[in-house]
């Protein structure tokens, strides 16, 4: 429950704008590269619990809403699995040609267990930020 009341959060206004569809493409590698990077960069200082360089990756929209103590407590409540992942897999990444940009990235507890979010990225001035995660769920196949 917590989880979505800050998925709400940190989408906004941006709710319904921020699913691939047609007009999003597979990016262009500097795209994939830099939003890449940006997710990267908050992983390795989720995984060394480094919130505060982790809060440097999201954007300037999330950082009016929340301050860093905030922050930090949003990442370890609402999303435990990323607070304490032991590797990531960083998906390919889409955009809409504008600004905003979509990436599935899988993290991988230290018992083996996954966990699939959905990073919402935004190109501002200073490069590609995280404007929101959300947690997908996965359904099992389907078995005969």
């Amino acid at each position: 429950m917590i989880r979505w009341i800050f998925a709400l959060l940190l989408l906004g206004a941006n709710v319904g704008r921020t699913a691939p569809g047609d007009d999003w493409r597979r990016s262009p590698k500097p795209v994939r590269e830099a939003v890449r990077l940006s997710v990267e960069i908050q992983l390795t200082a989720l995984r060394e619990n480094n919130y505060s360089k982790a809060y440097d990756q999201a954007s300037t929209g999330i950082r009016r809403r929340f301050a860093p103590a905030v922050f930090a407590a949003m990442i370890r409540r609402g999303y435990p699995a990323l607070a304490r992942h032991a590797q990531a897999d960083i998906g390919a990444v889409r955009d809409d040609g504008k600004l905003r940009a979509v990436v599935r990235v899988t993290v991988i507890d230290r018992l083996n267990r996954s966990t699939n979010y959905r990073y919402l990225m935004i190109e501002e001035e200073t490069g590609w930020r995280i404007d929101g995660v959300i947690e997908e769920e996965v359904r099992p196949r389907d078995v005969l």
